[in-house]
């Protein structure tokens, strides 16, 4: 019965999570101080819910800036991130229209844009991979900062765990930046 109850707390946990990042994703303001970890984690002692909840954490206070550029960059990253999510589905690319206002992030999964698509998708110009690892470097700090004041006592997780099969896909990358980029 208690596990019933578990996986209650975490299906929950995941579609509050789920909700805010298509409120990132559409521009509205989430305010990472009050995102309160105990609701957004339906269980501590998984890696894997830890690290969704700093992500989503790390991406709402960087979505806090006033700069025009590093909202636009978190939210064409996080289309791109939920597009390389689950099992690849031509029928979804097909059917992808990010910029409408009742758009929802679970349309995307399985898409497996390319950032260049989905910067496109955005309505931009393609520009260089380099603006996503910008993205990305920016996001990784953040995370290794809120980890640490959310978890003090543990070691945080690789972002990595949360890249699931964009790692394994030819034309994505990973969340993780080699150190020897991040210098």
């Amino acid at each position: 019965m208690a596990h019933a109850i578990d996986e209650e707390a975490i299906q929950q946990a995941r579609l509050t999570r789920l909700s805010l990042w298509n409120r990132l994703f559409h521009g509205l303001p989430v305010d990472a101080d009050q995102l309160d970890t105990d609701r957004l984690c339906g269980d501590r002692g998984s890696s894997d819910e830890c690290a969704a909840v700093v992500a989503l954490k790390a991406c709402a206070a960087l979505a806090e800036s006033a700069r025009h550029s590093i909202h636009w960059a978190i939210r064409t990253a996080i289309l791109y991130w939920f597009s390389n999510l689950g099992e690849f589905s031509p029928p979804t690319r097909a059917r992808l229209q990010p910029r409408r206002s009742a758009f929802h992030l679970g349309e995307a999964v399985g898409a497996r844009l390319s950032w260049d698509e989905a910067v496109a998708a955005m309505g931009r110009q393609p520009i260089e991979f380099a603006a996503y690892l910008w993205v990305l470097e920016r996001v990784c700090a953040e995370y290794e900062r809120l980890w640490r004041a959310t978890f003090d006592s543990t070691e945080p997780v690789p972002i990595d765990i949360l890249a699931g099969r964009i790692s394994d896909s030819d034309h994505a990358r990973t969340w993780n930046l080699p150190s020897s980029d991040r210098a």
